[in-house]
């Protein structure tokens, strides 16, 4: 799983993402919660597309004051299929609200987001397999389409990639 270090933070972000839209689909739309999700993961794509979202925004749908988040309704699940989709979202929207917190340069994440890394991405890819909702040559396809169109920026660091939900449709 090096290629994860052949690409942007964005890409990394988008990779994330565009694994949790397709293991969504295990929630059904009349399940509790898949609004939350649902717009979670929109304003996640809005936030790598430069709107105007703080990392703090993003935290709260992973760990709000009324517990009408992301997580309660990743551990409330018993469904295997539907756990798959929840964890994938959670995973990808705390991912998201890790780079957002980098890109603001905080010293100090909220402690929910103590734990993700580049490594949350690795299982992510891991489970989407496992799950057989996205087969190895889908990822495979988006993998190689991140690495062409936002390679990591080894030289210039304040470059940013503005990447929209729709550049990202090959799986």
């Amino acid at each position: 799983m090096d290629f994860i270090n052949d690409l942007s933070e964005e890409a990394k972000v988008a990779l994330g993402l565009a694994i949790a839209e397709k293991m969504y689909t295990f929630i059904d739309k009349e399940d509790d919660g898949y609004h939350i999700g649902e717009k979670a993961l929109d304003d996640c794509w809005k936030w790598l597309s430069g709107k105007e979202l703080s990392a703090e925004d993003l935290c709260n749908y992973i760990d709000s004051e009324d517990y009408m988040d992301v997580a309660e309704f990743a551990t409330k699940e018993k469904d295997e299929q539907k756990q798959y989709g929840w964890y994938s979202v959670l995973d990808a929207v705390s991912y998201t609200a890790y780079q957002a917190y980098r890109r603001e340069n905080k010293k100090f994440v909220p402690q929910v987001l103590e734990v993700i890394d580049d490594e949350t991405l690795i299982v992510m890819w891991e489970n989407a397999i496992e799950s057989k909702k996205i087969d190895r040559a889908e990822l495979n396809t988006l993998r190689k389409y991140l690495i062409d169109h936002y390679p990591s920026k080894d030289h210039d660091h304040n470059k940013i990639y503005l990447i929209n939900k729709e550049d990202i449709a090959v799986i």
